[in-house]
């Protein structure tokens, strides 16, 4: 039942996306008529726009801070965020390995930041917009650029200038569903000493868990008899507390630069089921949790020359998670604790070299030492149960190879061409040991065509290779939902050969609209399967592999200024993404999409500029999206629903901002269903109990004030 009726919901996810797209507009246009009848007189007109400047076929479109004078906009973020034809991904950060997968789309000065661990969000909302001289997008490659496997990168250059700056910020976020108050401020402090800057900040901040929220709670049979009504109730966020350092200073002829990061988060999630069916159905779960993040990162380049660039990173990064989840029911008395430790040490060096005007090659090397320690123990009516792979150690030995060549014969053409090699010892120890040794050439050849200044076609063909998550070698799980899960020290990484085509055209002022057609033929795509204990006499649901899949994605990228339409200093951008995955399902034999995998996700952002009061206001949509999860003797389907948000901004000043925003305003929450059978899928086609669970955030405010000094 649970299951029919997530594929009809998959199915109206294009309308409910076209639906929502048509309600966007059509606020747009009430707006418009509304600030029309406020402001009759010329001085309630939008300042004009300055066209953004282009080189012909290099596929580099540069914004000056005049494109962005009428959005006064107060940090690098807020010009970043208004770029035609970009979407910011702030890359995966601390959640991979080693350095080179973990990039941003985002360059300061040509460089990325020297970090995994501080986020490039955080990292451009420091840098006040009155320090940008300009923001390059730079689509297909461009001589001298590192564009860190992607093919659109923005690249902010900085003015240097010798200015200082400080900035104080608080927030107050409030519940509307039950009051709850979260405060927050930022501290942040910059300034040059001749060629030298120092940097400092301080985050620290409350959370609400979006994932979690009180509501109804049912429990049915396999013949959809309701079999327990409860109400959940919960209480779910935490703090986060960031400190954050940097100094830069001239060394031996180049640049050098130290950062630093100190990072301190506590999460509680607290629910209780309040049933009437069956009677005393009542039952506890809490969820502790507290993180402790460090890093330091060094990074020194220098040129030799006017054709040689040498870059050197070191990064230093550490991280402790302990967790205790505990679950309390008639007869059922629960705990489940988790423990890791990481280290990871990195090593890169890049050396670029300009053979001529049209050809530059660079070529990096990075090695990398990671460990990780895991402990877990699982106690149920006070006696300590047997988890595969409860108590592992896996360290990894990691070399990294690249050779790139970009080759520009024309203003029109640009051809960018790599190889690179990754080897990798692997040695886990405990519970189960295990060592295994990986090695993957991926090749990468970029075509780029750029017949006029407003019109590119990209083509590209790689060998991808996914990141091996060393929490799949250890148990994990949960209490509450979803069981336990054993570890899997034999989990390889996901490999695929992908072709990619985009085709971009730029239109108006600013306008720009993208699509990009993408196939990717899958080697051990990483999925769910089963293992069979023989000390625990059962079957455990683990993270592993599968033979082969694909995967087919449609993507649509628009950015609409809507002066033309008649809206001034207005703009809506968009991005849709269709997903069609296909896989062998291990249990049932029958093809089927991949767990986690969305089918679709889409969002959409609308910002009207109000320069006569000297604001702006906007309307942000998050698409809702579904992953499900096929384990060997569940199916778990989670929807999260349409979130709307909605601001308005007060800039009297360049150095004030007062901001409130509503959150979440049409109170969607996500919803959660559990499937289990009495066994294997195969076994057992009908299930044995459907657990639903519908839960609530409600609507959020927030206000903030920042003050720039």
């Amino acid at each position: 039942m649970a299951v029919r009726a997530s594929r009809v919901a998959q199915r109206g996810f294009l309308m409910i996306g076209a639906l929502c797209m048509i309600g966007l507009t059509a606020a747009t246009s009430v707006v418009f008529l509304a600030t029309t009848a406020l402001c009759v007189s010329p001085a309630c007109a939008a300042a004009p726009v300055a066209a953004p400047t282009s080189a012909p076929g290099q596929g580099v479109v540069s914004y000056a801070p005049e494109f962005f004078s009428a959005v006064r906009p107060v940090t690098a973020f807020d010009m970043i965020r208004r770029l035609p034809g970009f979407s910011f991904d702030p890359g995966p950060g601390g959640q991979v390995r080693g350095f080179a997968d973990a990039a941003g789309n985002v360059l300061i000065d040509g460089e990325r930041p020297a970090s995994k661990q501080d986020d490039l969000g955080s990292a451009l909302s420091r840098i006040p917009a009155v320090q940008v001289a300009r923001i390059d997008v730079i689509s297909g490659g461009a001589p001298g650029i590192d564009m860190q496997g992607r093919t659109v990168l923005a690249n902010v250059i900085l003015k240097h200038d010798g200015a200082g700056h400080a900035v104080v910020a608080i927030s107050d976020k409030v519940s509307v569903l039950n009051g709850q108050e979260i405060p927050g401020a930022d501290l942040e402090w910059t300034q040059s000493f001749g060629a030298r800057t120092f940097e400092a900040a301080f985050n620290e901040g409350g959370f609400i868990d979006d994932g979690s929220g009180p509501g109804p709670h049912l429990q049915y049979d396999g013949t959809g008899a309701e079999t327990s009504d409860a109400h959940l109730w919960t209480h779910a966020g935490g703090n986060q507390g960031t400190l954050t350092s940097a100094f830069s200073t001239p060394l031996a002829g180049g640049k050098f630069r130290i950062n630093g990061l100190v990072q301190l988060t506590d999460y509680l999630d607290h629910e209780a089921d309040e049933g009437s069916i069956p009677a005393g159905g009542d039952d506890t779960y809490k969820d502790e949790n507290a993180n402790l993040n460090g890093e330091i990162g060094l990074h020194y380049n220098r040129d030799f020359g006017a054709n040689t660039t040498l870059e050197l990173f070191g990064i230093q990064q550490m991280s402790r998670q302990h967790e205790q989840s505990y679950y309390d029911a008639l007869g059922d008395d629960e705990v489940f604790g988790i423990t890791n430790n990481d280290r990871e040490s990195i090593l890169r060096s890049t050396l670029r070299y300009k053979v001529s005007p049209t050809l530059t090659v660079e070529t990096a090397l990075e090695g990398a030492y990671n460990t990780q320690s895991t402990n877990t123990a699982y106690v149920v009516n006070s006696v300590l149960q047997p988890l595969p792979a409860a108590n592992e150690q896996v360290a990894e030995t990691r070399g990294d190879g690249t050779l790139t060549a970009t080759w520009t014969p024309s203003i029109h053409y640009t051809l960018e061409a790599g190889l690179r090699i990754e080897d990798s010892s692997v040695q886990a120890t405990g519970d189960v040991r295990e060592g295994k040794t990986l090695f993957y050439p991926k090749p990468r050849v970029v075509f780029t065509w750029s017949p006029d200044p407003k019109d590119q076609v990209r083509l590209r063909f790689e060998r991808e290779v996914g990141q091996l998550d060393f929490g799949a070698f250890s148990a994990s799980g949960s209490l509450n939902a979803g069981g336990l899960h054993a570890g899997n020290p034999n989990v390889l990484p996901q490999q695929s050969w992908t072709v990619e085509g985009v085709y971009e055209r730029r239109f108006w002022t600013g306008g720009d609209a993208a699509i990009t057609l993408r196939h990717m033929d899958i080697t051990d795509p990483v999925d769910r399967i089963a293992i069979y204990d023989p000390v625990a006499s059962q079957y455990f649901d683990e993270g592993g592999n599968l033979s082969h899949g694909t995967e087919n994605d449609v993507v649509f990228d628009l950015t609409l200024p809507l002066d033309n339409l008649g809206l001034k200093g207005g703009q809506l951008k968009t991005t849709e993404t269709w997903r069609s995955t296909s896989v062998t399902d291990p249990v049932t034999l029958i093809s089927r999409s991949q767990t986690q995998v969305h089918p679709f996700d889409m969002e959409a952002h609308f910002i009207q500029e109000l320069p006569w009061i000297k604001s702006d206001f906007g309307v942000d949509l998050q698409g809702g999206w579904t992953e499900t999860y096929y384990r060997f003797d569940e199916v778990d389907v989670i929807h999260f629903g349409t979130r709307i948000n909605a601001y308005f901004e007060y800039k009297p000043t360049p150095a004030w901002r007062i901001r409130i925003q509503g959150i979440n305003l049409l109170s969607q929450g996500i919803q959660k269903t559990y499937i289990d059978y009495n066994g294997p899928r195969n076994a057992y086609p009908t299930a044995s109990l459907i657990d639903y669970r519908n839960q609530q955030i409600g609507q959020l405010i927030n206000v903030g004030v920042r003050r720039t000094f």
